[in-house]
């Protein structure tokens, strides 16, 4: 016989009666059981168990098996929506901003996700286009080769555990108020606990998780980009102290940020060399990586009185960090 747990009733037997657990018992026991174990046993399958039995009789050895019993394990409808991580490339293009929203299966089947319709709050100027997702999983927004979610459609099916990126994009963006994205389990809503007979991945039965089988999560609007320098600086002395004595060597490090939405170009960033100072020669570094003092093919450049590093076009939000060196006379 074969049951699907999280629907109706449990049956069992005790002492020759026939006993039944309500279907809030098993759904609760089916969720302290996900609760209890990082990696749930994956929806439909079938867990089959057998008895045995060994005796004797007389000189000769019997052994007989109970008849199988099977349950199959039913899908646990459970999601969670977050701000996706910020694009090393940019959050836009072309005058259109994406905002990325993640969404992670967090069942034991595979399910797919419906993006409701975008909305923005607080006084927000952003004006929502439409939806997208993140087709080759780069984490980026494309045109041309991410793929539009039309009202109403659904996402490629998730597998447990796996996440997909779907942007909304529009214009404007004036840095106050919220984006909202309500995202629906294709399979169905409802409070925790709520049971779908047959709605769960291989035929066996659905029951709504802790998300209630939708999420409306808001992530702060876009915003104007803005460009920003902060100045650091380390000693080191001969002696391996940090008193600023001649001979000891300034580490200067200088942090560019671009905060917001869109594209900065032609970007440079500049810093003299302090009076009663020389610069250590090749000590230039960009985000880590040295770069030559000569005006060559690379980024950087010392001209005598002070560096030079050129980023050109900057998508915004990211940071860059310089850093250079000087000793002093």
């Amino acid at each position: 016989m074969l049951f699907d747990v999280p629907v109706c009733c449990l049956g069992y037997r005790r002492r020759g009666r026939t006993h039944f657990v309500a279907a809030g018992a098993a759904i609760g026991m089916l969720f302290a059981a996900s609760a209890a174990t990082a990696a749930m046993t994956p929806a439909g399958t079938t867990i089959s168990n057998v008895a045995r039995i060994d005796y004797r009789v007389g000189t000769g050895a019997v052994s007989r098996a109970s008849n199988r019993v099977d349950i199959r394990v039913g899908e646990i409808i459970d999601f969670s929506v977050t701000a996706a991580p910020p694009c090393a490339g940019g959050a836009g293009t072309g005058g259109v901003v994406a905002i990325g929203f993640r969404i992670t299966n967090l069942g034991n089947g595979s399910e797919a996700f419906i993006p409701g319709s975008p909305s923005v709050t607080g006084g927000s100027n952003f004006v929502p286009a439409g939806v997208i997702a993140d087709s080759n999983g780069n984490g980026c927004y494309d045109p041309g080769v991410d793929q539009p979610i039309p009202p109403g459609g659904k996402t490629p099916p998730l597998a447990p555990g796996q996440s997909i990126i779907v942007f909304v994009i529009g214009t404007g963006g004036n840095g106050i108020g919220e984006l909202v994205l309500p995202v629906t389990s294709e399979t169905g809503t409802g409070r925790r606990g709520t049971a779908i007979p047959g709605g769960g991945q291989g035929g066996s039965d659905a029951v709504i998780g802790d998300s209630g089988g939708v999420v409306t999560q808001p992530v702060p609007a876009p915003r104007p980009l803005i460009a920003s320098l902060v100045k650091s600086q380390s000693v080191r002395a001969p002696d391996d102290s940090t008193e600023p004595r001649s001979g000891a060597v300034i580490t200067y490090r200088i942090e560019g940020s671009f905060a917001g939405i869109g594209m900065a170009s032609d970007v440079a960033i500049a810093d003299s060399i302090p009076a009663g100072t020389s610069y250590v020669a090749d000590s230039l570094t960009l985000d880590g990586v040295k770069i030559s003092d000569a005006a060559d093919g690379d980024n950087g450049l010392f001209n005598g009185t002070g560096i030079a590093v050129r980023l050109g076009d900057v998508a915004a939000p990211t940071v860059h960090a310089i850093s250079f060196q000087v000793r002093i006379n």
